[in-house]
């Protein structure tokens, strides 16, 4: 579950899809266009990106 620091609105993972530029991966709240960061902690058995949403930023 990623809670959005602006709004505090929560969503199941899979209920918006993270982005990555520069900066690194993140999603942008679809309530308030904030962008919160997202980490990613290495790849998953597939080699996917493993994405979570530290408690801090």
């Amino acid at each position: 579950m990623w809670t959005c620091r602006n709004c505090n609105v929560r969503f199941a993972l899979g209920e918006i899809e993270p982005q990555i530029d520069e900066e690194g991966f993140f999603f942008i709240c679809p309530g308030c266009d904030y962008r919160n960061k997202l980490v990613n902690i290495g790849p998953d058995v597939a080699g996917q990106p493993q994405l979570v949403q530290r408690d801090y930023e």
